[in-house]
């Protein structure tokens, strides 16, 4: 029999910290890109009590395609909030060299650090003592994504999916390593973790299409133009086509005819602009460094005519 690796312990402890504590029947999600098809994702299903079977499907994966775990537990197969009741950990997007200097600001530090490919990213876990709801764990989320000035767009919907460490990451050539750099998962209490921190996490965030402060003509392109060039789906009459980010047996995703008004999946709850669906897609962050490649790729795919400069500075608004 073949011992565990020091690789394969680490993330079956990861996986078991997001879901071993869910009741019966829940479920974990795995995610990963098509290697063929890099725009597109499929799904696999474990029971949350088993966290040792994913793990090895996740390595697996992991040799040859980038992979995603569902934070929060799922109560059936859907990739979508409807699937969530409630989530057993807190979590944020950093995108920036300076994480440690934003953690000391944080009554309670992250228990779990995970370096996910990028020089300076990191996804920081905060497990919670008592679980909360969809709604609940969201705004918690964005009082820390505020605070950390972090990404929002990994917090602002309960069925987030993250890079597990012990995987790599695929957008670099050659690939690169996804890490577990830190790992005491204390619980505390969401009260005990939000400590001192402002709380307004009803005020509604800025999208991508928001946050561009001078006029930018991918905008102004039609969603159905859009839509079809980067999921590579016809939109029909209906208007409706099959969502890219879970199983749609009954297409719930919705073009609308305005560019102003984008796109909404009304089964796992994600929409927004060009870029909201781009850099989903892509796994590209819509704000920071990032946000220059993913504006550079959509332009390429959509405007490869375009005389715009293509190096301008990236939005500096805090989601």
């Amino acid at each position: 029999m073949t011992r565990p690796t020091q690789t394969d312990t680490a993330l079956v402890a990861y996986l078991a910290l997001l879901t071993s504590r869910e009741p019966a029947g829940g479920l974990l999600e795995i995610r990963y890109r098509q290697p063929d098809s890099p725009g597109r994702m499929r799904q696999h299903w474990h029971p949350a009590a088993h966290p040792r079977g994913a793990a090895r499907e996740i390595l697996e994966l992991a040799e040859r395609t980038d992979v995603y775990v569902g934070v929060a537990p799922r109560r059936h197969r859907h990739g979508g909030r409807s699937a969530i009741q409630r989530s057993w950990m807190l979590w944020a997007d950093l995108d920036q060299t300076d994480t440690a200097a934003h953690m000391a600001t944080l009554a309670v530090a992250p228990g779990v650090v995970v370096a996910s490919g990028t020089a300076g990213h990191h996804h920081l876990y905060w497990p919670l003592a008592q679980p909360l709801s969809g709604p609940e764990v969201e705004r918690a989320n964005r009082v820390l994504a505020r605070a950390l000035h972090a990404d929002t767009g990994a917090v602002l919907n309960a069925a987030t999916i993250l890079r597990p460490p012990g995987t790599r990451n695929f957008k670099h050539t050659p690939a690169t390593a996804v890490t577990l750099e830190r790992f005491e998962p204390r619980a505390h209490t969401a009260a005990q973790i939000l400590k001192g921190l402002p709380t307004d996490p009803d005020t509604p965030t800025r999208t991508a299409a928001a946050r561009v402060s001078t006029p930018d003509v991918l905008l102004a392109i039609e969603p159905e133009r859009y839509v079809q060039a980067i999921t590579g789906l016809q939109v029909p009459r209906s208007r409706k086509v099959s969502c890219p980010f879970h199983q749609d047996r009954n297409p719930s995703l919705h073009v609308y005819p305005q560019a102003a008004q984008g796109w909404a999946c009304f089964g796992c709850g994600r929409g927004g602009s060009i870029y909201d669906l781009a850099g989903e897609l892509w796994q590209l962050h819509t704000r920071g460094p990032e946000f220059v490649e993913l504006r550079n790729r959509l332009r390429d795919l959509l405007l490869p005519n375009t005389t715009t400069p293509r190096h301008e500075s990236a939005p500096t608004g805090r989601g």
